[in-house]
């Protein structure tokens, strides 16, 4: 199963000149850059007539990526001659893949040649277009679109750390059983961008990892680690949930501390300010063990004010420190495809690439510590707030007389479709709630967002009633089960 893969923010190497007005033409060598990641070798491509243009005015070529034949729609200003820049690039970037495409393009041009690979393309001229791209796929953080299987160009893998500000042409379509909150269905919005990867394509960082906590979502992050050959030691709080990762290869630590002093990079996954708290500053807690050299990521979801003063006691010690929360549920983190937001150290943030790249299918880096947190708090409060309405609607439907399988089904057939309406209406209509993102750790979101709504003096309305009805639904008994169970706050 190819997934996504997540996005690394590496800066495009400066030029003088400003490249918004380059010209290239069908078969020339170039750098090419999307997104946030760095440049690879390709070249311009004819596109088959099928394939359409990403909306936009900024001009646009189609690019061949070497040693990948991975295709897609690069901005003019995204492109630079290969050989002014060889030097530059090779020297900023010595991925061995990277290095492989370099090859493949010096084999290439000492033939003489370049075009002949993929230049047999039908005709069409490169040239921008306001046409929406269609038949395409994207995992976007809080969007995605879904692929016709008969539309492909033979996606494989993606070059090393290639990202997106174009759109790709999967040679996959999505999963139907694929259901995390994040990854809305909008067949018919245009996309920007799509890369995807096989996971064992990952190649580990030689650093030793550490990580605590195996709840739902750390359970499912640390197997990813194991899988893509991350040297693994983990901690619980309850050990005996440490023995199946023990048996898929990972070492155990008997306290935080060890396995802090133990390792180069010590991940944090627990379930609130409180437990962040007692992990980090406790009796062998993370601070004891911290050195320079030692580095922390935080991928726990708590409030700006804890973060800071983690992050304040980790560099003060000389360690490294990272904010990472994750968006997404158990599905997501058991299939590597959370999207990571984090802040704070930026070598740690490149440091933690194959670890980002085997829990998630995206990683931002926004800047400062606190900015990733804003970031959870504020995609929780959002996706709190529509899953109240949505149990809301349900609630009147039920009372209305509406069978809810007929609504579910026709909530499936227009825009509302999402992954959101699909596994939590079923959840509703069965009264199964099996918590995949318990609704007590919801309301706590909700709760830390209105926090931050108070700090900044924004009024925030909706969300402070569908806190109400979490809070309400916890009072009913359902704090452990999963967060469509706010259901039961609105029908009685």
């Amino acid at each position: 199963m190819y997934k996504r893969l997540f996005l690394l923010s590496r800066d495009f190497p400066a030029s003088p000149v400003v490249n918004m007005a380059a010209q290239f033409n069908i078969g020339d060598i170039v750098w090419a850059k999307l997104s946030s990641f760095p440049p690879w070798p390709s070249k311009i491509v004819r596109p088959k007539k099928d394939i359409k243009k990403p909306k936009g005015k900024k001009p646009v070529y189609f690019v061949f990526f070497y040693g990948t034949e991975d295709h897609a729609w690069v901005k003019a200003e995204n492109l630079k001659p290969f050989e002014e820049y060889k030097d530059q690039m090779i020297k900023a970037n010595k991925g061995k893949r990277f290095l492989q495409a370099v090859e493949a393009v010096e084999k290439v041009l000492r033939k003489g040649g370049g075009a002949k690979d993929t230049d047999d393309m039908d005709h069409e001229e490169v040239v921008p277009s306001s046409k929406p791209v269609q038949k395409t796929y994207s995992r976007e953080p809080l969007l995605g679109k879904t692929v016709s299987p008969s539309t492909s160009i033979g996606l494989k893998r993606p070059p090393e750390g290639l990202g997106a500000e174009a759109s790709i042409i999967l040679k996959r379509p999505r999963e139907d059983n694929e259901s995390d909150l994040y990854n809305f269905d909008e067949s018919e919005h245009e996309t920007e961008s799509d890369i995807v990867t096989a996971k064992d394509d990952i190649t580990p960082t030689c650093l030793k990892i550490g990580f605590l906590g195996l709840g739902i979502m750390g359970s499912g992050m640390v197997r990813n680690l194991i899988k893509t050959g991350h040297s693994v030691m983990v901690w619980n709080r309850t050990p005996m949930k440490c023995r199946d990762f023990v048996q898929a290869g990972a070492s155990m630590g008997g306290t935080v501390t060890e396995v802090v002093a133990a390792c180069d990079i010590t991940f944090g996954c627990v379930s609130d300010p409180n437990a962040v708290r007692d992990l980090v500053f406790g009796t062998n807690g993370v601070l004891q063990s911290i050195r320079p050299g030692k580095a922390y990521v935080e991928m726990s979801t708590i409030d700006v004010e804890t973060v800071q003063d983690v992050a304040e006691s980790i560099e003060s010690r000389g360690g490294r420190f990272l904010e990472a929360p994750v968006i997404g549920t158990r599905k997501p983190a058991e299939d590597g495809m959370l999207v990571i937001v984090a802040g704070g150290d930026r070598s740690l943030f490149d440091d933690c690439e194959s670890c980002f790249l085997a829990m998630g299918k995206k990683a931002f880096y926004l800047g400062e510590v606190g900015s990733g947190t804003r970031m959870k708090l504020v995609a929780n409060m959002v996706l709190g707030s529509v899953m109240a309405g949505y149990a809301e609607g349900m609630s009147l439907a039920e009372r209305a007389g509406l069978d809810l399988q007929t609504v579910l089904d026709v909530f499936k057939e227009g825009p509302l479709n999402c992954a959101a309406v699909r596994s939590k209406g079923d959840a509703i209509l069965h009264s199964r709630f099996e918590p995949s993102f318990p609704l007590k750790h919801q309301q706590k979101d909700m709760r830390l967002a209105l926090a931050l709504g108070d700090e900044l003096k924004q009024s925030l309305p909706v969300a402070a009633a569908a806190n109400e009805m979490f809070k309400r639904a916890i009072s009913l008994g359902n704090g452990d089960n999963d967060m469509s169970s706010v259901y039961r706050a609105t029908a009685l």
